[in-house]
């Protein structure tokens, strides 16, 4: 049975062996620090744990635009490589989406071109995709 909860620090060295999947590396310190900043601008990140062992997570954030006005959005979703197809990742979803609707009326997911298979989940999750956009990065 997979168990959904919140991410505690014994999760760490777990959590970033999956966002290393992503293809983002970085140390426990920093880990343990945006968590923390994910809570203050509250946000939360959820992991699935199945046989003691996380399996896969995921971070719900709440944005706030001028234009669009509050928008639940769900960023990082990971589930390890002999975990895809077994449903966590909907599990995933689900989860976000139930801690979402208590905060916001509309949910937005992102994701890299690159990744067609994260594309068509989305997709076939409900996501309808609304545009495409280049993002650019600045660093000051």
């Amino acid at each position: 049975m997979t168990i959904y909860r919140p991410f505690q620090t014994q999760d760490a060295a777990e959590v970033i062996g999956l966002m290393t999947q992503l293809g983002y590396e970085f140390g426990v310190e920093t880990l343990i620090s945006r968590i923390a900043d994910i809570r203050k601008n509250r946000g939360e990140v959820i992991v699935a744990e199945h046989e003691n062992k996380i399996v896969g997570c995921v971070n719900m954030i709440i944005d706030i635009r001028l234009a669009e006005g509050t928008t639940g959005e769900i960023v990082s979703l990971i589930v390890t490589k002999e975990s895809r197809g077994t449903g966590l990742g909907k599990g995933l979803v689900d989860v976000a989406e139930q801690w979402l609707q208590a905060r916001c009326t509309h949910i937005r997911v992102r994701a890299n071109t690159v990744r067609h298979k994260a594309l068509k989940f989305y997709q076939s999750h409900g996501f309808t995709l609304i545009k495409s956009q280049q993002v650019l990065i600045k660093k000051i």
